[in-house]
């Protein structure tokens, strides 16, 4: 049996709009993680041969093959890997920087849909080769091209991806004020000139969930950031977001991720300590 290979291609392709934090592949895959894993940043996987599963902590359990992808969320704990030692190649891409919250922002990459399949595989992976890998290329054109690549994966796998993202003009804006902390469904129906309960029923239709589940989603995502990569404490970071208090921030926070913020920081940390010197 072929020993597992891992190749890096491109490391910190840094532009204004974000960073792609490493690009490479892994052929011959050892097997499955055998615990729920935690990373800094987002990252593209997409399995190029064989089969296998993702599975993560919100209970998504789901069958991959060849042409798949998986989107890996800092915050959501998750494990993925071929049935058998070897079973499966992928390429994979590192991501982060202001471009992309914007993308969390409106919804376009989706803690609730972490996996998806391209619309065309053949094609997607020999453009992936011929733009995102080109060193000749300026970063920003770079950027821009896993961008557009990253848009085709979600878009392939979701054919109602524009209708519901897109959706009338004031939708963009709600998405964007739902996303600050300090606001309510009512003050942003208010600010768009929307009486709250057509704002309500429209945005669901369009979201696929009400505008305060939204909302709260989007802090609780924010607040995972936090406990990832600033020293501020339970009760600092819900009075910033907004919460009444840090008894009912915890609260939210376990039920959208399974874990408390001090289990989260702290398994955060564990995963730190454990990381290669």
């Amino acid at each position: 049996m072929s020993e597992r290979q891992w190749n890096i291609w491109s490391q910190q392709v840094k532009s204004r709009l974000g960073s792609l934090v490493e690009i490479g592949e892994v052929l011959y895959s050892t097997g499955r993680m055998t615990r729920y894993r935690y990373l800094r940043r987002h990252a593209l996987v997409v399995v190029t041969r064989g089969e296998g599963h993702y599975e993560d902590e919100r209970g998504r359990n789901v069958s991959l093959s060849a042409g798949d992808w998986v989107l890996v969320f800092p915050e959501l704990g998750h494990c993925y890997g071929p049935q058998v030692t070897g079973g499966w190649d992928e390429v994979y891409v590192m991501f982060e920087g202001p471009v992309f919250e914007i993308w969390r922002q409106q919804g376009l990459l989706d803690p609730n849909q972490p996996t998806g399949r391209l619309a065309e595989p053949k094609r997607w992976l020999e453009e992936f080769r011929g733009t995102v890998l080109d060193e000749r290329a300026a970063p920003l054109t770079r950027m821009c091209s896993f961008q557009s690549l990253l848009a085709a994966a979600v878009e392939g796998s979701n054919p109602d991806m524009e209708s519901r993202h897109s959706g009338p003009a004031w939708f963009a804006d709600a998405c964007r004020l739902l996303a600050r902390p300090g606001t309510d469904a009512e003050q942003v129906a208010k600010e768009l000139g929307i009486a709250y309960e057509s704002f309500r029923r429209q945005f669901r239709d369009h979201a696929g969930v009400p505008p305060h589940r939204y909302h709260r989603q989007q802090l609780v995502n924010l607040a995972a950031r936090m406990l990832d990569s600033t020293d501020m404490k339970a009760a600092e970071i819900a009075r910033t977001l907004g919460f009444c208090d840090e008894a009912y921030f915890s609260r939210v926070f376990k039920k959208l991720t399974g874990r408390s913020p001090r289990a989260y920081r702290k398994r955060q940390e564990m995963r730190e300590k454990s990381r290669p010197s």
